[in-house]
């Protein structure tokens, strides 16, 4: 009995030096980048030696990927969620975009390395397929504006369009959040945008708005 609970307190404290190292790691690559964040400054951040560091992970580019892993398989858990419920096509585009936006608000430092990575040079970071994350969040949009227009809770129409419409905006706003230098679009304010959209995507234009439109 004793040599088990030893057992699963020496994985707990391997869990959580594990985490502890990975959470300094992800501070500095946000901060200064992949190429100049230096094992050394890791182990200081995270109060271990470098041995630790390469017992657990290898070396700087094995610790890159598991951060990179873990958090992409919590962008995937929250994509696949919203896809497979009951509830309204209105409701689940709704809840995904929440979910993700609040995801990127708690997870500010992975999205700023991801956004820095995607958009910018690699700075020698082993490659992530950070692409397929963007086509998977576009396809889920699509996959529940398509599956309002077959029941009719939404109007016929260019469901790619009105893919487009939902996700610039949403795009934008997630982008903001992990920004200091301009006015934010919040949590609150997003939805009220997306209730703007999807009442759109529910009533035809009238014949006087599409006049004038």
């Amino acid at each position: 009995m004793a040599l088990k609970q030893g057992k699963a307190l020496k994985k707990n404290m391997e869990s959580e030096s594990r985490q502890h190292i990975l959470d300094a790691a992800l501070g500095l690559f946000a901060q200064k980048g992949y190429a100049a964040t230096t094992v050394r400054e890791i182990v200081d951040a995270a109060g271990i030696t470098a041995p630790s560091l390469y017992y657990y992970f290898g070396n700087k580019e094995g610790l890159y990927m598991e951060l990179m892993q873990t958090h992409c398989a919590l962008i995937d858990s929250a994509l696949d969620l919203h896809l497979h419920t009951s509830e309204s096509a209105r409701r689940r585009l709704k809840d995904l975009v929440d979910k993700i936006f609040l995801h990127v608000i708690e997870d500010k430092d992975f999205f700023r390395l991801m956004f820095a990575i995607y958009y910018g040079p690699s700075q020698g970071a082993p490659y992530c397929d950070f692409i397929s994350y963007h086509v998977k969040f576009h396809a889920a949009i699509k996959q529940i504006i398509e599956d309002g227009i077959a029941s009719k809770e939404f109007q016929p129409g260019n469901a790619g369009h009105m893919t487009w419409v939902v996700r610039g905006v949403v795009q934008l706003a997630l982008e903001e959040q992990i920004k200091d230098d301009r006015e934010k679009i919040d949590r609150a304010g997003l939805q009220k945008i997306l209730d703007l959209i999807l009442d759109r995507f529910e009533r035809p234009l009238s014949d006087e708005a599409k006049k004038t439109g």
